[in-house]
């Protein structure tokens, strides 16, 4: 548990970014936001305002909004920081085929811009939010973060590069700082392009879901607060520092086996259409988290079926207030 530190979260107002900015802020932690609200991710305004109006009157916080890539950003920073989480990146694997340039300027120098930050400014400790997309297609399954990195999109490339700068400023200049590997996060507040959060509203609207492949694809699907619990013990372990971590479930399910369990929890009858296979995306993502086990004593906790009710309870919800 991290309490009463300065933290720095960029991306702090997005799905995994507003979930542990709400968990840092209510153990007493003064915390700092940079986050863009770019239009690719709407409602990051409203989540953040729901987050802060749970808050006590005396909780220390500030939202800078702006751009990583551009160094004068950091100058709106007032006070020392202990900790950074880097959640900060253009998301998207389908996005990043379309946007690659974009993708590759975001993700990379803004990386590169966070670790110049932290070296310049002594930071205690750099928490780096990379993905399981770095793998590419496995060779072999539960992947290990041993397994060789074959990425196969702008965006994976992209992650992949930011653990390289992170490992190079561990190795030459003693930074701090600790890369993890998310696998298929979903949960309340998750992006509208997310696999999970999109099929629950369209079931929710009564139409069709559009299913890429066969959906006998594989995914190792993991429960937002899971992830939440890795990055805060991933920030408080010194034996973290110059490490890499996978941070996923170890249950992968079939796409076709989710959307069942998705239409029995709505109680509304399948709907469903196949379509063409989507570049970039991987047939498999299962993690192996025995090192995570043993260095952060990281453990999953929600299993597939309560973390897709407990999304649909806040998917519900949300959809009747935002349904035109």
């Amino acid at each position: 548990m991290i309490k009463n530190k300065k933290i720095l979260i960029t991306g702090g107002a997005g799905f995994i970014g507003s979930h542990l900015f709400e968990n840092l802020i209510q153990e007493g932690n003064n915390t700092i936001i940079i986050d863009n609200f770019n239009d690719y991710y709407p409602g990051k305004e409203e989540q953040i305002e729901e987050i802060i109006k749970k808050c006590s009157k005396s909780t220390e916080y500030s939202i800078i909004k702006g751009d990583l890539t551009q160094e004068s950003i950091f100058n709106k920073i007032d006070r020392d920081i202990d900790i950074i989480f880097h959640l900060a990146a253009q998301a998207g694997v389908r996005y990043s085929i379309e946007h690659a340039s974009e993708v590759t300027k975001n993700n990379i120098v803004s990386t590169v811009n966070i670790y110049e930050f932290a070296l310049k400014n002594e930071i205690k400790k750099v928490v780096y939010a990379s993905s399981s997309s770095v793998y590419g297609n496995p060779i072999y399954t539960p992947l290990d973060e041993e397994h060789p990195k074959n990425p196969i999109s702008p965006y994976a490339v992209s992650k992949l590069c930011g653990e390289f700068y992170a490992d190079l400023y561990f190795k030459e200049y003693n930074l701090p700082v600790t890369s993890l590997r998310f696998y298929t996060v979903y949960g309340p507040r998750g992006r509208p392009d997310m696999a999970i959060r999109k099929f629950f509203e369209l079931i929710l609207g009564d139409k069709e879901i559009s299913i890429y492949g066969d959906g006998e694809q594989l995914r190792d699907f993991t429960y937002v607060s899971d992830i939440i619990d890795g990055l805060i013990l991933a920030g408080e372990k010194k034996e973290a520092i110059g490490q890499v971590f996978n941070l996923g479930c170890s249950n992968p399910i079939k796409v076709n086996e989710l959307v069942e369990k998705m239409y029995k929890i709505v109680g509304k009858n399948k709907n469903v259409r196949y379509i063409e296979k989507q570049k970039g995306d991987v047939d498999i993502t299962y993690s192996n988290t025995k090192k995570a086990n043993k260095i952060l004593n990281y453990y999953p906790k929600i299993e597939i079926d309560e973390g897709l009710q407990k999304t649909f309870n806040w998917q519900r919800i949300y959809y009747k207030k935002n349904i035109v």
